[in-house]
């Protein structure tokens, strides 16, 4: 299914001109290619598709952005990443859609890392709907929820309304402005979601990890980002993201113990005279590759024999809350009881600072809404 929706990296025109030195990381990735039988840690995809979109040459983004992510350092051999290369897009978006749906669902049941290299953000869509997974967990980053309802609104613009019912939905970074109460009701109560501004993720940056975690698909928009940091963009807004900030986020995604697909849309190379937003582009994906080289297989399972675990007593809950932290990584996760697990509770990411909660006899918002959920 994949040699007939995908045109090989090798065959892509700016694979082909690329030229540098074992140092960077386009010698290796044109070395390697797709064995279906020996699947790699971490795959990169391009859909270069751009008519939902105002700004529709964001159908050369991938290729701009790939040109300058072969550029960057390499990571370790024992790391096995390959690019598959482009989507075949269809003669008209719908096409697009459908055939990123089969792809993505043959590369979900591989259980691999991906980043995708966009096009257009409703896309996020058909990779979701793709997904062989009841609850898919999904973070958007962009500053504002993309429900518009005027008439001759793109589909970039409305792509959240058309998810799957059951995708639990949260944003970060968001700016209040662009953001009204009937949005925050969106994602809070309909997609048992959760809205983290971009003021409220600089009071402590660590906490976006855990929600990261969690997180099956990363859909970060170009246009979360400061604009005089990141040119290349077609909605513009004086604050947002700083490059660093950005890069952290990719962070998190690539060391994620969840093999989370990390999806970058949003960039238009023609409002980006000096490719520095496509260098920006890149070094942010480069981040979740150096994340995904640098993981920890660390998830807890079963007694989680090499797990430090913590109990605490809390009023008002018949057990006590237990906490379980890697004591290399320092991670944490907190169980939350479940009649439907017999033997062992459900676990969620959380941070140190659940557990300080729970020491003062609070129990987190967090603990509360995973439970109403079960």
């Amino acid at each position: 299914m994949l040699a007939e929706l995908i045109i090989p990296a090798k065959d892509l025109a700016v694979v082909k001109a690329f030229d540098g030195n074992s140092d960077q990381l386009g010698h290796s990735l044109k070395t390697r290619v797709w064995d279906i039988n020996h699947p790699p840690d971490l795959a990169i995809l391009g859909l270069p598709e751009g008519r939902g979109s105002r700004a529709s040459d964001q159908s050369a983004a991938p290729d701009e952005i790939r040109q300058h992510l072969y550029s960057l350092a390499s990571f370790s051999s024992e790391l096995h990443i390959v690019d598959l290369g482009n989507l075949k897009c269809g003669n008209g978006p719908k096409d697009t859609y459908a055939a990123t749906k089969m792809v993505s669902e043959e590369l979900s049941e591989l259980g691999i890392r991906l980043l995708i290299l966009g096009g257009s953000q409703e896309l996020t869509v058909p990779l979701i709907n793709g997904f062989k997974k009841q609850e898919a967990n999904l973070l958007i980053v962009d500053d504002r929820i993309d429900n518009a309802g005027f008439e001759n609104c793109p589909a970039d613009e409305l792509f959240i309304n058309k998810l799957p019912v059951c995708t639990s939905v949260s944003l970060i970074a968001g700016q209040s402005y662009f953001i009204g109460e009937q949005n925050n009701d969106l994602l809070g109560e309909g997609t048992n979601g959760e809205i983290l501004t971009l003021g409220e993720i600089r009071t402590d940056f660590r906490e976006l990890e855990p929600l990261i975690r969690q997180s099956d698909l990363i859909s970060f928009d170009f246009g979360v980002m400061k604009a005089s940091e990141a040119p290349g963009q077609y909605r513009l807004s004086p604050n947002g993201l700083t490059g660093e900030e950005a890069c952290q986020i990719a962070w998190y995604s690539g060391i994620s113990t969840n093999p989370a697909w990390f999806c970058f849309f949003g960039y238009s190379p023609s409002k980006d005279l000096t490719t520095v937003g496509a260098m920006m582009a890149a070094q942010i994906c480069w981040y979740f590759i150096y994340g995904a080289s640098k993981r920890l297989d660390e998830e807890p399972v079963d007694e989680a024999t090499n797990f430090e675990h913590y109990h605490v007593t809390v009023d008002g809950l018949e057990d006590p809350i237990s906490f379980l932290v890697h004591p290399i990584s320092q991670r944490w996760w907190m169980e939350v009881p479940s009649q439907d697990c017999t033997v062992f509770p459900v676990r969620i990411p959380c941070s140190k600072k659940d557990y300080r909660k729970a020491c003062k006899n609070e129990i987190s918002e967090k603990w509360w809404k995973y439970f109403n959920k079960i």
